[in-house]
């Protein structure tokens, strides 16, 4: 459980992180404007683009455009403020009318969460999860395992020798934030039903006071579409 120090540590650390990164991605509209105060009851929201053969995207919620870049395979919105309580969710190709996807989210205020886009274009949905994490101190990193790649099946993935690592084996699975020592980890990604090595990622550095999400995105089969199985570290947090 957060403290409320900490959660003020953590809040105080989005609102910076939010007003600093947000300037490539945020225009103005449902977003809070993090500067002002004081502020209305609000949530935090990351949002992830992790279908593999999806478009790039602009982003709406409710009527009003949020991004003024195209959002694309593989990065993230940064952490935003967005008025707590029903926000609905729309997603549409960069620069078009058409939508591919709407989605009612729920906030709680002073909470934070992840939308991952997810499965591929033709099915595309979002999940949505709450992030909860310890502070984490210099010596260590908290990571949690997030498992994206529609065609992979069932996966053990192993991260510095433990294996297997989180909970996250089935598709679309999220595991909790897990500490790790810091330092540079080796990362191998399996089928669980044949024991396949699909990826090996030989040096992965994590830096304390950190927290972070290891996505495992794309086609395991190159069939599917040209972005093939791959492992992406995200930043959640930073302790200064």
């Amino acid at each position: 459980m957060k403290t409320t120090s900490m959660k003020n540590k953590i809040f105080g650390f989005l609102k910076l992180f939010s007003i600093f990164l947000s300037a490539t991605f945020l225009t103005t509209g449902c977003v809070d404007k993090l500067e002002n105060t004081p502020q209305p009851p609000a949530a935090f929201v990351a949002i992830y683009h992790g279908s593999p053969d999806g478009p790039d995207l602009d982003i709406y919620a409710e009527s009003r455009k949020i991004n003024n870049q195209a959002l694309l395979f593989g990065q993230t919105f940064p952490y935003s403020g967005f008025f707590a309580g029903e926000r609905r969710l729309r997603f549409n190709p960069f620069n078009a009318q058409n939508t591919l996807l709407e989605k009612n989210i729920s906030l709680d205020q002073d909470k934070i969460y992840t939308v991952f886009l997810v499965n591929k274009a033709a099915d595309l949905d979002a999940i949505q999860v709450e992030d909860i994490w310890e502070e984490p101190d210099g010596l260590k990193s908290q990571v949690r395992l997030v498992h994206l790649s529609p065609d992979a099946g069932d996966l053990e993935v192993s991260i510095a020798n433990q294996s297997p690592f989180g909970s996250a084996a089935s598709y679309l699975s999220v595991s909790d934030f897990l500490e790790l020592e810091k330092g540079k980890v080796k990362v191998v990604v399996k089928s669980k039903t044949t024991g396949e090595v699909l990826v090996t990622v030989n040096e992965i550095e994590l830096l304390g006071n950190r927290v972070y999400s290891l996505v495992i995105r794309g086609f395991a089969n190159p069939v599917n579409g040209n972005n093939p199985i791959s492992v992406q570290l995200l930043t959640n947090y930073i302790k200064f």
